[in-house]
């Protein structure tokens, strides 16, 4: 039996489904991905399949290497490096620019307690998407509209990142503590402070990501 799609389009369920797949891990990196494969698995035409995987390369969730062939990407720790070399001044930028102005925090706060609501039992994948949602409430609560547009795409990467090396991720509750310390600096309203709490948090982060073990050096 076919998987029910849920979604706006089919084309969109199928991207969504698909990104679901990566993100767990059920799709492996490196793993080959085809027009035939996708349509015979959730019962969809072919063209809506390529439609799908184009938006997915777009978002870099699927690599095209040489030919027609289309992968899982498989994340080295120099791409983990370059994700937190982009990643880093956008949200320690986005941190001054709060704290500089003044700006409210309650969409992060909104966030924040949701990741603190967590069970024990969370898995990664939950955990994953807790700590994305705070990360991309923080950067809007800078009030850039450019910013809020191009960052969500380097957290869409992170997650892939994540997913890949998941065994250095904190359990849900060293990860809410970790995000209430941090939000807790920037409230405080030391616009140096809070930028260097931000740049150690995400050092903290790359350090530990390029750390863990991974099958795929």
């Amino acid at each position: 039996m076919s998987p029910v799609l849920q979604t706006t389009t089919t084309r969109d369920a199928l991207v969504a489904e698909v990104r679901r797949r990566i993100l767990s891990g059920e799709l492996a990196p490196g793993e080959v991905l085809t027009e035939n494969g996708l349509a015979t698995t959730f019962g969809v035409a072919r063209p809506t399949v390529r439609s799908a995987l184009q938006v997915l390369v777009a978002r870099h969730l699927v690599h095209a290497g040489g030919g027609r062939s289309l992968t899982v990407p498989v994340l080295t720790e120099d791409d983990v490096r370059d994700l937190f070399f982009v990643r880093t001044p956008l949200e320690v930028r986005a941190v001054r620019e709060i704290v500089e102005k003044g700006l409210p925090l309650d969409r992060a706060e909104e966030f924040l307690v949701a990741m603190e609501a967590l069970p024990a039992t969370a898995g990664w994948a939950a955990r994953v998407e807790a700590h994305t949602a705070f990360h991309v409430a923080l950067v809007d609560c800078a009030g850039s509209a450019r910013l809020s547009r191009i960052y969500p795409a380097v957290q869409e990467e992170m997650q892939l990142c994540l997913a890949q090396l998941h065994s250095a991720y904190p359990g849900p509750h060293d990860l809410a503590v970790e995000h209430r310390a941090l939000l807790a600096v920037i409230a405080a309203g030391d616009a140096d402070r809070a930028c260097r709490a931000m740049s150690d948090h995400l050092s903290r982060a790359e350090a530990r990501l390029t750390s863990s073990p991974s099958p795929h050096p």
